[in-house]
């Protein structure tokens, strides 16, 4: 059961291992300005190997809860799929388990690698959990730490915990099948949640210091990105860093220099090293300069 394509890895991994009789993805969505429909990711996988696939849109339904049955699988394994299950649904199974990019139980919830960078936090891990009703509260099957670097964003965790996770899966559910794996309680102490990102989370406030705006950029790239205003219209921040420069003008004040762009923030100075301008194509921070040429009269920040 997964959605996203930082499932895809595992997918692909018990494909290689065990029978995989079937797998559950959320609906097709329209996209673009046509509206067209549009599959997700682990569907397109899957049919790639050859593999049934079953997109419900309520995965607790009757219907899918019958078509869990005529299947008769040993184990369900859920990786980024976006409904919680039911008990009738969990009871089909031997065995349930959950892939959450966290160490459990911190960052219970749907943006555990987002809210890990977002707080600044230099180190995440994945938990191999078996599924209760109760959102990521189950027993621990297989945990491995994973360091965050100082410029990783939301999308290059993804790709690590994409990697790893298919190696614990295996562990856990290898664990399970000899007897030689007994779930582990989670511990009540420790508990932090991570919550879904708000549409407001991704307006930069210029007077927060430069590390905090920089971690919410790395925590919000390459999807859905954080964003500011320049000359009335929206102007999304892919990458960043902390500049090396000291000053105290008001926030959201651009500095250029040499193709570099630095903006002011309450305490210190972020450089833009790539940026999408409304309407337009991704680019890097020279290709801006030379398009737009920003003056320091030019304040982030402010649509007026």
């Amino acid at each position: 059961m997964g959605t996203a394509a930082i499932g895809i890895p595992l997918l692909r991994r018990c494909d290689s291992l065990w029978e995989v009789t079937g797998i559950i993805t959320a609906p097709d969505r329209p996209m673009g300005r046509g509206k067209r429909l549009k599959p997700t990711p682990v569907k397109e996988a899957g049919l790639e190997l050859g593999i049934e696939v079953y997109q419900p849109s309520d995965v607790n339904s009757h219907e899918s809860i019958q078509w869990c049955r005529e299947r008769n699988p040993e184990a369900f394994v859920l990786f980024a799929y976006g409904q919680i299950l039911t008990n009738t649904l969990l009871g089909i199974p031997r065995w349930a388990l959950n892939v959450h990019p966290s160490l459990l139980p911190r960052y219970r919830g749907a943006a555990p690698i987002q809210r890990a960078i977002m707080a600044g936090e230099n180190e995440t891990g994945i938990s191999i959990i078996q599924m209760e009703p109760r959102v990521d509260a189950g027993g621990i099957l297989a945990q491995e730490p994973l360091p965050i670097d100082p410029e990783d964003t939301y999308g290059d965790l993804a790709e690590h915990v994409s990697r790893a996770a298919p190696y614990l899966v295996e562990k856990a559910l290898t664990g399970l099948k000899d007897r030689s794996l007994i779930p582990r309680p989670q511990p009540e102490q420790g508990i932090t949640s991570a919550p879904r990102i708000r549409k407001e989370e991704r307006i930069i406030t210029w007077e927060e210091p430069v590390t905090s705006i920089h971690n919410r950029i790395r925590a919000l790239s390459p999807t859905p990105l954080a964003y500011t205003w320049f000359r009335h219209k929206r102007l999304e921040i892919v990458r960043s860093q902390i500049a090396d420069l000291e000053g105290s003008g008001k926030p959201g004040t651009l500095v250029s220099e040499s193709g570099m762009l630095m903006v002011q923030c309450g305490v210190g100075f972020l450089e833009v090293l790539i940026l999408k301008p409304e309407g337009k194509k991704e680019m890097d921070s020279q290709a801006f300069v030379n398009g737009y040429r920003p003056s320091e009269n030019d304040i982030l920040g402010y649509k007026h």
